[in-house]
């Protein structure tokens, strides 16, 4: 069962006392985990809901209210939050049924000229956009979506913290997001 914060500490909590701030934080992580896992056993998804959970506390802190409850359940309804948004969004996505999933394994097993073609170009982009992301955020991205690797498991192998991880995560992706935009507004001028 989860230990809650004293009811003293949480006029330090609103306050963003940073070290009342780090033991929360540092306490909710496994339950969190354990809600999203319970919810999607995708590992890979329930830690990236787990670092937006944390990242949404840590920029929305200003709007907890001690007079509403307690820091535990006010985390646990941003948790809460964003389940629902991936709700909305895995279903406003088209699922894979199995008509696709053979597709995919035919281009696995098979060689459909077009798409093989298009599939080696993507992967060259992304590579060539890897290979411009510095050093820890090219190893984070490689360690979590290549090898599989728990936030955990990253921790241990760079030698920090899961929440060093989850932040460095999140500024990879977006390094990456850039650079494959970059990419891209390339590719168009050339094409002109």
């Amino acid at each position: 069962m989860r230990e809650k914060l004293e009811q003293e500490s949480w006029a330090g909590f609103a306050e963003g006392n940073a070290d009342i701030w780090r033991e929360f934080i540092d306490r909710e992580i496994p339950w969190l985990y354990g809600l999203f896992v319970g919810r999607w056993p995708n590992r890979s998804l329930a830690e990236e809901l787990l670092q937006k959970t944390v990242f949404d506390a840590v920029r929305g802190r200003g709007s907890y209210d001690p007079s509403k409850g307690c820091p535990e359940d006010w985390i646990v309804g941003i948790a809460r939050n964003n389940i629902r948004l991936e709700i909305r969004r895995q279903a406003s996505r088209p699922s894979i049924n199995g008509e696709i999933s053979r597709y995919f394994d035919a281009m696995d097993t098979k060689l459909l000229p077009d798409e093989v073609l298009e599939r080696q170009e993507m992967t060259a982009i992304v590579r060539s956009a890897l290979g411009r992301l510095e050093s820890k955020e090219k190893a984070v991205l490689e360690a979590k979506y290549i090898e599989e690797l728990s936030a955990n498991d990253i921790a241990q192998q760079m030698d920090t913290t899961e929440k060093a991880v989850y932040s460095l995560l999140y500024r990879a992706k977006i390094s990456l997001r850039r650079e494959l935009e970059r990419l891209a507004a390339l590719s168009k001028k050339e094409e002109k």
